[in-house]
């Protein structure tokens, strides 16, 4: 009993620290993350993303039987500035192969699925400037395959396109 009434003073001293140390989580659960925003994709965007990687190998490596394989028979390219004149499959194919130029980075990608059709849209990098592409793949049993590619320039924001606005705010996407 002696003891006991010796460490009571001690006993504030002991019990001070433990409470101190309880509360630091909550404190570091207050500050602000230190990083950036971690970019995600939805399952559909990294599903096209590693197609179009597929077909950028395929005309890096001029591999004629690889590129086929990504696209439908009836494969065609369509161009703003041809719109009336679409590029056939072997010609784009030839061009593609002989350049061994599949295109630039891709960024800002959407994909629409509508189930046997999934619509893709990108930006690109090319030696001319970037080009706005939207791809339209057609399911084939679990693989998908291109079936047509519209490609044109990217314009400025302020060019006037009939129902789009140049003055809409930049809407973020949600993942």
């Amino acid at each position: 009993m002696r003891l006991t009434r010796a460490f009571r003073p001690f006993t504030g001293l002991l019990v001070l620290p433990v409470l101190l140390m309880a509360s630091l989580p909550s404190l570091a659960a207050d500050e602000q993350p230190t990083g950036g925003r971690v970019a995600t994709v939805t399952r559909l965007v990294k599903l096209f993303l590693e197609k179009e990687a597929s077909l950028g190998a395929a005309v890096r490596n001029a591999d004629a039987s690889a590129l086929a394989a990504l696209l439908t028979d009836d494969f065609e390219l369509r161009t703003g500035a041809r719109a009336a004149n679409p590029i056939p499959r072997a010609d784009w194919m030839g061009e593609l192969l002989r350049t061994r130029d599949p295109g630039g980075e891709i960024s800002r990608m959407a994909v629409h699925d509508f189930g046997a059709i999934a619509i893709a849209s990108f930006t690109q990098g090319a030696a001319g400037g970037p080009v706005f592409v939207v791809d339209v793949w057609r399911g084939q049993g679990t693989d998908w395959k291109l079936a047509v590619r519209y490609a044109s320039p990217v314009g400025s924001p302020a060019f006037a396109i009939p129902g789009g606005s140049a003055r809409e705010p930049e809407i973020p996407k949600k993942y």
